[in-house]
């Protein structure tokens, strides 16, 4: 039995909204709101401000002004060279392997070639390769593509050449490969609340990830970055491979701790270098989007990703019951019944947590209120009518399928 809300604030006396399901909260002290996520004790209190205040100063920096590709600045520079020196040690673990291979002579120098061997299989770079699954090809999909190639046209973006159709409520896109091929996620659940517009703001957004100078979605500090992610969970005790921890263990499990600590400062050390360039990015996608779909579209597709995803989780935890309805009418319903009152709570509870650099993307809020001051300008790329139809035709079969898998992730979750 859900407890009825107060009608009037503990805090400041003013009228509280029955608030149904949702939590009950004041407009007006925002009582109930919550306090986000404090930075707690001095010197994590003090960096969580200077974070907030490196946050706040770049939104200050790309408000109301033009924002270009990043040039060869310090901090683009030094994440290379650090990339190339994560890729030169790995190529050194290589060579030391088939040297001692070459001068190997008892068990115990094997037995080190051998777990260098298993690391540098564990952290080699990887370009990517597309899955095997739940992929769309051009053949597969004309209407969906003519719509990308029409939008990557517009930003003068390389054309996708495939589309993954997943179950997650977001979208993402990257190179894989050697030959760089483009892939464009499109999280079904989130796609299927947008209006049409949005969507071209959110193919939009992610096609600028391309364009938009943003050295982390590159070959170089991309790879590297992920190859300093797994050779920090590979060499930190209880993670990692289990082939190569099993071997480092025979070794000295100290040594992990002492290595984990020096390849986790490596690690974040690129990961502060490429941050605000790539908060910058983000903000510069956002410009690109609204470009192509009109700002109130981009500000509006930002906000249904800020608001709608609690939604979509209460959705699928439903799906797991017997007898639910069907999956769409339910997710659809979810969204469209979320009131205004409630989609404003979350905004708040968002904006007041903690600002951190340290975030790949910059708080939505602010993303918003960027867009906020540009002009109201006529979308130059529009789907429309037929053409939306025909998208949607395409993507029935993964309608069904993203469902379907939704729903029995739901109920496996129940018996864990």
């Amino acid at each position: 039995m859900i407890a009825e809300p107060p009608h009037t604030c503990p805090s400041c006396a003013s009228a509280i909204e029955a608030a149904g399901d949702f939590p009950a909260w004041c407009t007006q002290c925002e009582w109930g709101l919550g306090d986000g996520t404090p930075a707690t004790g001095p010197v994590r209190g003090r960096l969580g401000r200077r974070s907030a205040h490196m946050v706040e100063a770049l939104y200050e920096e790309v408000s109301g002004k033009e924002i270009h590709r990043p040039g060869w600045d310090l901090a683009r520079v030094l994440s290379y060279l650090l990339a190339l020196a994560v890729h030169a040690f790995t190529l050194s673990l290589l060579l030391v392997a088939v040297l001692l291979m070459w001068k190997a002579r008892n068990l115990f120098t094997m037995i080190i070639v051998l777990i260098l061997v298993l690391t540098v299989f564990a952290i080699a770079p990887r370009p990517g390769r597309l899955p095997k699954e739940h992929v769309r090809f051009r053949g597969d999909a004309p209407a969906l593509f003519g719509l990308l190639d029409r939008i990557g046209a517009e930003m003068d973006a390389r054309p996708v050449d495939a589309v993954v159709v997943s179950p997650e409520f977001n979208a993402a896109y990257g190179a894989v490969g050697l030959r760089r091929r483009r892939v464009l996620e499109i999280g079904l659940p989130l796609w299927d609340v947008l209006s049409e517009q949005q969507r071209v703001a959110l193919i939009g957004h992610e096609l600028a990830h391309g364009v938009n100078g943003d050295s982390r979605h590159g070959l170089v500090v991309g790879t590297s970055l992920s190859s300093l992610s797994r050779l920090h969970s590979a060499v930190l005790p209880g993670g990692g491979d289990a082939r190569v921890n099993y071997l480092i263990d025979l070794i000295a499990r100290a040594i992990q701790g002492a290595a984990g600590w020096l390849i986790g400062l490596a690690f974040r050390l690129q990961m502060i270098i490429t941050l605000r360039a790539g908060q910058r990015a983000e903000y510069l996608a956002d410009r690109l989007a609204a470009r192509v779909a009109s700002p109130a579209a981009a500000m509006g597709m930002l906000d249904t990703l800020h608001t709608a995803a609690d939604s979509h989780t209460a959705v699928v935890r439903r799906q797991a019951l017997p007898r639910s309805t069907a999956f769409w009418d339910d997710h659809r319903h979810g969204f469209a019944a979320l009131p205004e009152r409630e989609r404003e709570r979350r905004r708040r509870v968002a904006a007041r947590r903690r600002l951190r650099v340290d975030r790949s993307h910059p708080p939505t809020h602010l993303r918003i209120a960027a867009l906020k001051g540009r002009p109201d300008t006529e979308p130059r790329i529009r789907l429309e009518g037929a053409e939306r139809d025909r998208i949607q035709a395409e993507l029935a079969q993964d309608y069904d399928r993203v469902a379907k898998d939704l729903r029995e992730a739901a109920r496996a979750a129940l018996y864990r």
